[in-house]
């Protein structure tokens, strides 16, 4: 049996500095898994093949589409593809996602057409009545997507493969079988089929890539529950680690193979274990393996002490980001954020005092905050400036599927589920726009929050140490990235020549 997996066209936002294109890992760890069940497995990474064109998006004019187009994607699919899997990670980008899974559908009427990932998994009751799809993986795909292609392959009716969701065409209603129970054991897993994509073709990561970079799991899953996060809702609350030595197998595997330099690890709750932490560590230092590499999800301040920092450090992880989300106590209650605050000051020091750059993270605008409670993040945030923190990032607020806070909102139907929505996913980093979801601001007052808060911190912070701005400057004209804020410089100068061009960019 021929299995076609597509990594879609990525749907880009002019004005901001997020919509991020990455090399498809779940798709080669899923391609992989079915390699070694002796399946003959394709990736169409639409993205990869075509990583420099940008057409403009006619249906929402603030988008630029990244990738092949239409006809080119179906022209690579094999002819007797008999499953054809599609990556639906993002909200923002359904829209685009569902006119590709159509197109597909007219060029091969009698394949199933599949698809998984966080949007799949969240809304695959949308995914389903609006798409020809056949069915969405609901959460971890490697064992369900097997499952998959086995019911297929014998005949088996749909619904004895745990995991899944499809409509049932006579009914008219939506099936969701019971979740899959989650992979035990990560590092039985195959590595990534990167035979299989090219992945040094994809240049802005979502940290600082100082040189060849290749993406990494380390754990899934996320034993925490704040309400803004869909992460749970896509892997579970059980958190499940590599093995050390199999990690830096992995990475050493890549240096040798690929000249990696730089490794980004995808992990949703990256260091919850200390001794995990530290045999990873020191895994790296024992086999003298000279990388970088980043957890730029953020970590648990709270895991950071100078010894843990220390070791961090000497192993090549000199970039770190913590997610505080607001300064207000009321707000983290709300959001379900549970920091301790003097531990995470603690783990902040630790950070800072090793050597590290640190970011911190932010979210503004949460139902329920107040002026007030903005207020108070503003003064955590010159607070950060004033200690030494290298970089800030201030988000507005997105209610998410598969989060709590999107359930409530839906409920109390402050939210329509339409592609005006889905493309307002997109929203959280625009430099020129917002979208407020908090009664208390208006779009305009939202926006203005959000920029008197990067403003005062680089402002107080260039001020206090005048060597970061000139720093800054220095990697914006060689066009280098040493920070996050280098990174999204490098992707607004990117779309600012997008703008300017005003037309289509080709390989």
């Amino acid at each position: 049996m021929i299995i076609t997996l597509i990594n879609p066209p990525a749907l880009v936002a002019r004005y901001n500095y997020s919509t991020l294109s990455h090399p498809p890992l779940g798709l080669a760890c899923i391609a992989s898994f079915l390699e070694q069940q002796d399946h003959n497995v394709h990736i169409n990474d639409a993205i990869g093949q075509a990583i420099d064109r940008f057409v403009a998006y006619e249906p929402a004019p603030g988008f630029f589409v990244q990738g092949l187009s239409f006809e080119s994607i179906i022209s690579r699919i094999p002819s007797r593809s008999r499953i054809i899997g599609f990556s639906c990670l993002f909200t923002h980008a359904w829209p685009l996602v569902r006119e590709l899974i159509a197109a597909v559908r007219r060029a091969f009427p009698h394949a199933y057409l599949v698809a998984g990932g966080e949007h799949a998994t969240a809304m695959a009751d949308i995914c389903l009545a609006q798409s020809p799809l056949d069915l969405c993986i609901m959460g971890e795909g490697e064992e369900t997507m097997a499952g998959v292609v086995q019911a297929v392959e014998e005949g088996l009716p749909l619904d004895s493969v745990p995991g899944v969701a499809f409509l049932d065409r006579t009914t008219g209603r939506i099936i969701e079988t019971r979740r899959r129970p989650r992979i035990r054991n990560l590092s039985r897993l195959p590595r990534p089929a990167w035979h299989r994509v090219s992945p040094h073709v994809y240049r802005i990561y979502e940290g600082a890539a100082t040189g060849p970079t290749m993406p990494m799991i380390g754990s899934r899953g996320c034993p925490f529950k704040c309400r803004f996060c869909a992460a749970p809702n896509m892997w579970g609350h059980c958190w499940k680690k590599r093995e050390p030595a199999d990690i830096v197998d992995e990475m050493e595997d890549y240096a040798k193979r690929f000249g990696t330099r730089e490794f980004q690890f995808f992990d949703i709750s990256p260091f919850l274990s200390k001794p995990w932490t530290r045999a990873l560590c020191q895994e790296i230092i024992d086999r003298g393996l000279k990388v970088a590499w980043q957890a730029p999800a953020g970590v648990r301040a709270e895991v950071i002490d100078q010894q843990m920092a220390a070791l961090l450090v000497a192993s090549g992880h000199t970039r770190i980001q913590f997610a505080l989300e607001s300064g207000s106590p009321a707000v983290r209650k709300a959001m379900n954020k549970k920091i301790d605050i003097h531990r995470f000051e603690a783990g902040l020091t630790a950070g800072l005092s090793s050597g590290m750059k640190v970011c911190v993270l932010f979210i503004i605008g949460y139902p329920g905050e107040a002026l007030s409670d903005v207020r108070m993040t503003f003064r955590s945030i010159r607070r950060l400036a004033i200690k030494g923190v290298h970089e800030i990032a201030v988000s507005t607020f997105l209610p998410l599927p598969g989060t709590a806070i999107f359930d409530e909102l839906r409920k109390k139907g402050q939210l329509a589920i339409n592609d005006d929505y889905c493309l307002k996913m997109a929203d959280a980093t625009a430099l020129t726009h917002a979208t407020s979801w908090n009664p208390l601001f208006s779009n305009r007052q939202l926006l203005l929050l959000k920029w008197l808060g990067i403003l005062q911190f680089y402002g107080l912070s260039f001020l206090l140490h005048p060597s970061r701005g000139f720093r800054t400057l220095r990697n914006l004209v060689r066009g280098v990235q040493e920070s996050k804020t280098d990174r999204a410089i490098a992707e607004i100068r990117q779309k600012l020549a997008l703008h300017r061009a005003g037309k289509d960019r080709r390989p």
